[in-house]
């Protein structure tokens, strides 16, 4: 099958580039919570009788306290779209749909996902808290990131390989803000640190890495531009759009990519609708795509995807926290390594 013609470009530097990420650092896909109590559950959520003994009077918006929250929120704004977790039948009702809410300058996103201006992802949290009453759980509120600057300058060649969970870490922390928990990282990450109960070795364990780590931290946010290489499939062509869906590659801000080596620290990838889809040029190269999905022997065809992205804001929810990121390009290929597409 041949490229499309905006895919040529780095071509062969991506190819190559398939080889140094390390089967150890392949990432893995989970969706963030999105209707289910377990996902509740799993987050922390209350049971359904706390839930019953916590509800409010009032299961609808509340735009007078929307507006409140969004006026004490005063640093510089973006746009973040929160995820609305649905109660399931049996535990308590909510009135709130996600929808178009003029006074408070939301719009709504998807059947469960409004957008929200704040000062960041926790701000997002709280305002759409108060403005939907309280009366159902708000998920991960992930930075738009639609109008996030990118240096189309770079060559992907130069991005870095992503490769670990330690490196995600310090990308969150120093896109936060934050002050490295040197310690916490080197529990999870360090194994000469794990391995000693000597509380002095330890000390001088953790002071040798704290200034690893922030050399390390100095680097990665000086140049925030990363390859990850993650599992995907091909579905099969649809007529009606003349393209092949690309599965399990969530882009929309609802699923992240958590390394092998951490579940604590993830990516959660916003990228364009043209980064979820192959369109080949003309029916000759469709029709040979569908009979290689077809020769699979299975729903879909296997796929390794490298992902480039700049990594650009934070979430955090329950456990878990993650950096948000903005797609610049997908290079696809077939489970063998063997070229599908490269889309910028």
């Amino acid at each position: 099958m041949s490229v499309p013609s905006h895919a040529h470009k780095n071509t062969n530097a991506m190819k190559n580039r398939i080889h140094p990420l390390a089967a150890s650092a392949l990432a893995a896909l989970a969706l963030l919570p999105a209707c289910s109590k377990n996902a509740a559950d799993a987050a922390g959520g209350a049971s359904p009788s706390a839930q019953a003994a916590q509800m409010p009077s009032s299961t609808g918006w509340n735009d007078e306290a929307g507006q409140a929250a969004i006026a004490a929120d005063k640093a510089t704004k973006n746009t973040y779209v929160c995820v609305f977790i649905y109660p399931d039948i049996g535990q308590p009702q909510t009135n709130v749909l996600a929808e178009d809410r003029a006074r408070l300058g939301m719009k709504k996103v998807s059947i469960n996902q409004e957008s929200v201006s704040a000062s960041s992802a926790e701000q997002a949290h709280a305002i759409m808290l108060e403005a939907t009453n309280h009366s159902l759980q708000i998920g991960p509120c992930t930075a738009d990131l639609s109008a996030a600057s990118i240096d189309k300058t770079r060559p992907l060649s130069s991005y870095t390989v992503l490769q670990s969970g330690l490196q995600v870490a310090l990308l969150y922390y120093g896109l936060g803000h934050a002050a490295l928990p040197t310690t916490d990282l080197a529990g999870e990450f360090n194994a000469d640190y794990r391995a000693t109960a000597d509380s002095f070795k330890r000390q001088d364990i953790a002071k040798t890495l704290q200034e690893k780590y922030q050399g390390e931290q100095q680097a990665e946010m000086a140049s925030p531009y990363f390859v990850v290489k993650a599992n995907a499939s091909l579905g099969h062509y649809n007529a009606d759009t003349r393209s092949f869906p690309i599965l399990g590659l969530g882009m929309d801000g609802n699923s992240r990519l958590s390394l092998l080596d951490s579940g604590s620290y993830g990516v959660v990838l916003r990228g364009e609708p043209r980064f979820q889809s192959v369109a080949p040029d003309g029916d000759d190269n469709a029709r040979a795509l569908e009979a290689k999905v077809v020769a699979s022997g299975g729903p879909s065809l296997p796929l390794n995807v490298d992902v480039y992205f700049k990594a650009a804001d934070t979430v955090s929810y329950a456990a878990r926290k993650d950096v948000v990121a903005k797609v610049v390009a997908v290079h696809v290929a077939d489970a063998n390594d063997a070229l599908i597409v490269d889309l910028h």
